[in-house]
């Protein structure tokens, strides 16, 4: 007798067959937030106890005075985006996902370096905005600075850059849908780097 799935069970299909999607890559624009200063967060998602609900979603508060940083580019280019690789657990023969996100390290001034030492070394959570979406990435432990080469010669005057889930440290869940205290100011949270103003 096969054992029925109470992890995960498919609700819906998807009709593509007509229509393309409106939205096909992320904006280029990205909010890197230092992990240490989530005060908070709640993941809603169909499992555990709310194997029914469709709700995939994330709402999370920064400690007092914090902030994310926005990192920019050409919203002519590609290179700001968001990728998860997928891989079942061997020990609970659940899925885990290792969030990835590139984004593009620019400059040689002594700001700027102070900026990519900090890149290389901390751990963060990334807010990414593709069509209105806001998505989170690394919300449960924070993705890092993977090895690489920075060459600003060659890349121009930039080198792309890319954080990712830890190997021993992936997330329980895709990226997760950003939900705004304020019902429907999840563009301007983001716009403001989810900021928390000190009292």
């Amino acid at each position: 007798m096969a054992i029925p799935s109470v992890c995960g069970t498919l609700k819906s299909g998807s009709d593509n067959s007509c229509a393309a999607p409106t939205t096909r890559k992320y904006a280029q624009q990205i909010s890197v937030i230092n992990f240490s200063d989530i005060l908070e967060y709640e993941i809603t998602a169909p499992v555990g106890a709310l194997p029914d609900s469709c709700a995939y979603n994330v709402s999370f508060t920064l400690k007092e005075g914090a902030k994310g940083f926005h990192f920019t580019g050409s919203e002519n280019g590609s290179t700001y985006k968001g990728t998860v690789d997928t891989t079942t657990s061997e020990t609970f023969g659940t899925p885990d996902f290792k969030h990835v996100v590139q984004m593009i390290a620019v400059g040689s001034t002594e700001a700027d370096k102070c900026r990519l030492d900090a890149l290389i070394r901390g751990k963060y959570v990334v807010a990414m905005q593709f069509g209105t979406i806001i998505e989170i990435y690394g919300i449960q432990n924070g993705i890092s600075a993977v090895d690489g080469t920075f060459d600003n010669q060659d890349g121009g005057g930039a080198t792309i850059m890319t954080l990712a889930s830890r190997d021993e440290s992936p997330e329980s869940f895709l990226p997760l849908v950003y939900k705004s205290g304020t019902p429907g100011s999840e563009i301007a949270d983001f716009d403001a780097d989810f900021e928390n103003e000190a009292a």
